[in-house]
């Protein structure tokens, strides 16, 4: 479960407790780093103009750019709240034109010879076709309830997409290739889900990682046999990545007993496998990876570290990453190559772009062009350029050794050790705050906190020993300590007030604040919890009963070898008496708690009793349910009615800045908000 504000994506998973720390600062100091750099600066700023909480609450004008594969157009989506637009760029002539308007659009997909745009909707897949883009057409229906799947564009076909579908028995799931207009040829079936699939030119061998009992089985598939490479556990991270049959080499992501995800390459006959790349640093998960779609074999690779790297992987690609880096002034960024790489979209997302960036590099001429900035956004947040906070990696030890990082962003014109400070636990726990722009924190910061987004164990993205160090101690244990301990460092730099601490988070994080009041009640002023589930086991049994996924059975196991075994009586009793569920009555300071009542990931009753109880027992808590809203807000007005409720609380109890005025429309939707007492405005 992932913060709803975040805007790189990541994968959902179900939320997990917290754990229990003494509050004391830590006796040593780090060397000088970025940080210390980040005071002097926000020391020397004026204080940046109020942000309007409707700026903030608009989606990103254009949450979606795909280049072409031959590099001549860029298709984009434009998000206008409850619609959107997807428009065509001419990368030749400059010209923009809007082809049409939709409220299910998912994702985007170029078709591999850039003739169709493959259009990933709500319902299945659709397509428009670059001889009359403005009349898209509707190709296959995509139950997700199903677990049927669209996989993308196929690189080995010109204009073909692979796709999955249930049998009408649902004992089985099938893999097409699918055409523009509508023919599916069939490639596989299997009665296991098929989570990756990789299909070949001529239809032989093709690739898939299915389910296979407790992990994940890598085939090689043939018209006569399938056979098994080799087996990857659940938390290897493996994924398909390319076939050169020339070689007889499958390209993949994994561990492959590495505690780092790196880029390795597969024979595809054995089985044996050989690392290509892994993080220079020894510090982070491999992120992406781009190849050559003629021969199949990998050029960049991609991390996401503290900010962004990349790395080319042949003379030409290494050429072309040190010119750009001379262009480039941005620290977290990714790049799309064309197939010839003769042009390069650039997506800048880095701290200081308060919306994404697109730029077109051509290696020829040296050239980089702007094709979409704040020309997009310039009613939303193009004045927030200049005035945003920065936002800087921090390493430090946690109080078992283990070493952890996370991230701290400055409000300007603040001196740092006196401003109020905000800890921010991300969502997951299997997930993880990275050096990209963050709404929530340049909100935060802008109404003059410092705020502290800690990447605890169980995060993802620095390998595999980081993720599991956090097995089975969820609630009042390791977890939530190093949330806590985290805190500690950043006030020992000089970043905040140690008598002004608010902690704020949603999912996994609303669970996180829970367990800050009930195990450090006397730590935090006043806590902000957005869909929390208050205790762990009843969140996976919820969670169970509103999916039905042919990939749930894989997923417990993780859950129950990590946290909790949901069908074991005296495993749910140790972790409820663990959960802040349990330990609600040690809450004494001010909570505020956002739900939606139609959350598919955590029970709003379960919510509901939580609030219930803390307000029949005396205790300060203030509740906003959102009735149409799912795990997170999703409109705008629902957005903006969080921040409302969470900018209140902390100028309230940390006498921070606020935006005092109220539209009528945002006046309106609170109305309609339920909430369980009588202290909303």
């Amino acid at each position: 479960m992932t913060p709803f504000f975040h805007r790189v994506r990541q994968r959902l998973h179900i939320a997990l407790p917290l754990a229990f720390c003494a509050f004391s600062l830590p006796s040593t100091l780090a060397i000088a780093d970025e940080l210390d750099d980040a005071i002097a600066i926000v020391q020397q700023r004026k204080e940046a103009p109020l942000f309007t909480r409707s700026m903030l609450s608009q989606p990103d004008a254009v949450p979606v750019a795909k280049l072409s594969p031959d590099g001549h157009f860029l298709a984009y989506v434009v998000d206008l709240d409850l619609i959107k637009q997807v428009r065509l760029f001419a990368t030749h002539s400059g010209q923009h034109r809007t082809l049409f308007s939709t409220k299910m659009l998912k994702g985007l997909s170029w078709s591999s010879d850039s003739n169709f745009l493959f259009m990933e909707t709500e319902q299945g897949v659709g397509m428009t076709s670059m001889d009359a883009p403005a009349q898209p057409a509707h190709i296959i229906n995509l139950a997700a309830k199903k677990e049927e799947t669209f996989y993308g564009a196929d690189a080995t076909h010109p204009h073909a997409f692979i796709a999955s579908q249930q049998a009408a028995d649902r004992t089985s799931h099938t893999i097409y290739r699918v055409l523009p207009d509508g023919q599916r040829t069939p490639l596989y079936t299997s009665a296991s889900y098929v989570a990756d699939f990789l299909p070949s030119e001529d239809n032989t061998p093709h690739f898939a990682i299915q389910i296979g009992g407790n992990g994940l089985d890598v085939l090689r598939i043939e018209p006569d046999k399938t056979q098994p490479l080799f087996r990857c556990l659940v938390t290897d991270n493996c994924g398909l990545l390319s076939f050169n049959p020339s070689s007889g080499t499958l390209y993949m992501r994994g561990r492959f007993g590495d505690d780092l995800a790196g880029l390795y390459a597969i024979n595809a006959q054995t089985g044996a496998h050989r690392r290509l790349h892994r993080d220079p640093k020894g510090l982070f998960d491999l992120e992406s990876v781009k190849v050559d779609p003629h021969t199949g074999d990998p050029v960049l690779v991609g991390y996401k570290d503290d900010h962004t790297s990349f790395y080319g992987l042949t003379p030409r690609m290494e050429a072309i990453v040190t010119a750009l880096n001379t262009h480039l002034s941005a620290s977290y960024y990714h790049i799309e190559p064309s197939t010839d790489a003769s042009r390069l979209l650039i997506t800048d997302q880095s701290a200081d772009q308060p919306f994404p960036k697109f730029m077109l590099y051509t290696p020829a001429t040296d050239e980089m062009q702007v094709l979409l900035s704040a020309q997009t956004d310039a009613k939303k947040r193009s004045s927030m350029q200049g005035y945003l906070a920065p936002r800087v990696a921090v390493w430090y030890t946690v109080s078992d050794g283990m070493r952890q990082q996370g991230y701290v962003t400055l409000p300007l014109g603040k001196d740092p050790q006196t401003a109020p400070l905000v800890v921010v636990p991300h969502g997951g726990p299997w997930g993880r705050t990275d050096g990209s722009f963050d709404t929530r924190a340049q909100f935060l910061a802008n109404r003059g906190y410092a705020v502290f987004e800690p990447n605890f164990r169980a995060s993802t993205g620095f390998g595999h020993k980081y993720m599991t160090s956090g097995r089975r101690a969820f609630g009042d244990g390791r977890v939530q300590q190093d949330i806590i301990d985290g805190m500690k460092y950043v006030l020992a730099r000089g970043v905040g007030d140690p008598e002004k601490l608010a902690i704020f988070g949603h999912s996994f994080g609303g669970f996180s604040v829970l367990g800050a009041l009930a195990f450090t009640p006397k730590v935090f002023r006043v806590g902000i919890a957005g869909a929390p589930p208050p205790d762990l086991g009843r969140a996976i049994t919820h969670y169970r009963k509103t999916r039905d996924a042919a990939d749930l059975s894989l997923g417990l196991e993780f859950y129950k070898d990590q946290a909790v075994d949901p069908d074991d009586p005296e495993d749910m009793k140790r972790i409820h008496q663990l959960s802040p569920d349990y330990h609600w009555p040690q809450v004494t300071k001010p909570l505020y708690v956002w739900a939606g009542a139609k959350d598919p990931k955590v029970s709003v009753l379960d919510i509901r009793n939580y609030v219930l109880r803390l307000q029949h027992a005396g205790k300060t808590v203030t509740y906003f349910e959102e009735a149409q809203a799912g795990h997170s807000p999703s409109k705008a007005i629902e957005r903006e009615a969080y921040f409302y409720m969470l900018e209140k609380a902390l100028a309230t109890h940390l006498d921070g800045r606020m935006e005092i005025s109220v539209s009528d429309k945002l006046h309106r939707h609170l109305r309609r908000i339920t909430t369980l007492d009588a202290t909303k405005e």
